[in-house]
């Protein structure tokens, strides 16, 4: 979702700002604020004894953790920012007011909460492939399809801002086998890597 930032300020919200690895808000925490992101990245996240689990990822423009918000229930994730990043918070009752006397946004909201609900099954959908290369380039594909070509497009390709290791707590696999994987993919010309950074061919 993304509301004009003169209109949020309007309504109260404060600019937040964030270093990379810095965490917003923590599974299980009761949700106050709208956020929407003015600069950066932004991951949400469950942490598991053995390894984490990668929900979603935000970039500029978007906004995160609303069901919550507006539903007054705990976090299901945390969090945390993988870049820099700046963020406009607004408090949730003041969003209700926003939504309240702006009908239009309304209406893109619940259509926004619906596009959330098609990438979550697309996500699961990607989880259920059996082959380990499939989910990774699924994934990939979705991050794709989601992100700004003009942000993240190179040469024809899409530069992938994430680490092996959230590809791995994306996919549910190990980082070990998504490094192997990430080089037979590279191998067959699904994929290209330079300077350690992975590319996926944009198509048409």
């Amino acid at each position: 979702m993304n509301i004009p930032a003169d209109l949020l300020r309007e309504y109260g919200a404060v600019l937040k700002n964030y270093r990379r690895r810095d965490e917003i808000f923590r599974e299980r925490q009761v949700a106050f604020y709208y956020f929407q992101i003015e600069a950066g990245l932004v991951k949400m996240v469950n942490h598991g004894e053995e390894h984490d689990l990668i929900q979603g990822i935000f970039t500029e423009g978007e906004s995160f953790g609303e069901p919550p918000m507006l539903g007054e229930f705990p976090y299901p994730a945390s969090a945390c920012a993988i870049t820099d990043t700046q963020l406009l918070a607004l408090p949730r009752k003041h969003f209700v007011e926003l939504l309240r006397a702006n009908f239009d946004i309304h209406l893109k909201f619940t259509m926004h909460i619906c596009r959330r609900v098609q990438y979550k099954s697309e996500l699961l959908k990607a989880l259920n492939l059996s082959q380990p290369e499939e989910r990774i380039l699924a994934v990939i594909d979705l991050l794709k399809g989601k992100l700004s070509r003009d942000t993240y497009g190179q040469d024809g390709h899409f530069l992938v801002p994430v680490t092996r290791q959230e590809i791995a707590d994306m996919t549910g696999l190990r980082v070990e086998t998504v490094i192997r994987k990430v080089g037979l993919l590279e191998e067959q010309g699904r994929l290209i890597v330079s300077d350690r950074k992975i590319l996926r061919a944009y198509e048409g």
